[in-house]
């Protein structure tokens, strides 16, 4: 079989071919072991559990913080947590299961038939005897806001691996990504943070009082929240400079970095679904087992979630 990514879903879904005694490929571009590892729960933690430290600290009388939060110590704390943005272990985890590791772009070539696009620049084909595992997973969205990609915003990506804390910072939505980060961020040292979100209150998908709290939580801080606003265009005129926000109110944000954090798409671009007959954009339906429908190929196996993960 071959496994096209190598986050959570694709390693296990590795491990269970070799444990069903079949060889397995695993194909990934980026840093095997996937989002969570490196630019999602485990970084975004390290950023935040400091914070709460120091928020227990201050609400225990006869306690007292001395100082702000060192954000370098945070900081390399973090990188120690994603090994450093190095992917070795992992590595030699899937080496060890035994798997075939291919580093490069993986995308479906026809029915069973993969397509890997190396570093250096060439392809290498490979041809499984049972079934393709998509396990590409998801990216962020960035909105069609005028101005927003030219202005290469940040994303959970640059928010979690952070080198360099910006003073002023305006966040784009008000989900847990944005409301994370934009604390994390507040609370290592970024003097004005304003939070932009469209609709009338934080963290929709959870209970009101949630979001309500969070968002106490915030302004006590010092933190800005603009409930019921949206940004209507951006401009960055220098690369690396200052960026401003306008809203759609008639008034302007000016802050040193923008955080985007508006969703995720599934990331099935450009890997072939045309080639087995399915939309080249996605989504992709699948059965009770996890088999993707509608394609020209009538062998499959299931392995994954729903819509992300789907196999042939």
């Amino acid at each position: 079989m071959i496994v096209i990514g190598a986050g959570p879903v694709g390693e296990t879904a590795a491990a269970r071919v070799v444990r069903g005694g079949l060889t397995v490929a695993v194909v990934e571009e980026r840093l095997v072991g996937g989002e969570c590892n490196y630019y999602g729960c485990i970084p975004s933690k390290a950023l935040l559990w400091p914070m709460e430290l120091a928020a227990e600290v201050g609400r225990m009388p006869g306690l007292e913080l001395r100082g702000p939060i060192d954000a370098a110590a945070v900081l390399a704390r973090r990188d120690e947590f994603v090994s450093h943005f190095d992917d070795s272990g992992y590595v030699s985890w899937l080496h060890d299961l035994p798997a075939t590791f291919i580093r490069g772009r993986g995308g479906l070539a026809g029915p069973l038939r993969v397509e890997v696009r190396m570093p250096d620049g060439g392809t290498r084909p490979l041809r499984a005897r049972h079934a393709v595992v998509l396990a590409t997973g998801s990216a962020p969205v960035i909105p069609g806001v005028p101005g927003l990609r030219e202005a290469r915003p940040w994303t959970n990506q640059e928010a979690t691996s952070v080198q360099q804390v910006p003073k002023r910072l305006v966040v784009i939505g008000g989900g847990p990504v944005a409301c994370e980060m934009a604390q994390a961020l507040h609370a290592l040292g970024a003097q004005e943070t304003a939070v932009l979100v469209r609709g009338d209150r934080l963290l929709t998908r959870t209970e009101p009082i949630a979001g309500e709290l969070v968002a106490k939580s915030f302004a006590a801080s010092g933190m800005e929240v603009c409930l019921g606003r949206s940004a209507v265009r951006v401009e960055r005129p220098i690369p690396g400079g200052p960026v401003t926000v306008h809203t759609d109110d008639g008034s302007r944000i000016d802050a040193d970095e923008i955080l985007v954090a508006t969703g995720r798409r599934l990331a099935v671009d450009g890997i072939g679904l045309e080639t087995v007959g399915l939309a080249a954009d996605g989504p992709i339906t699948v059965d009770a087992s996890m088999r993707a429908t509608g394609t020209d190929s009538k062998i499959g196996r299931s392995l994954g979630r729903r819509q992300r993960t789907s196999t042939w």
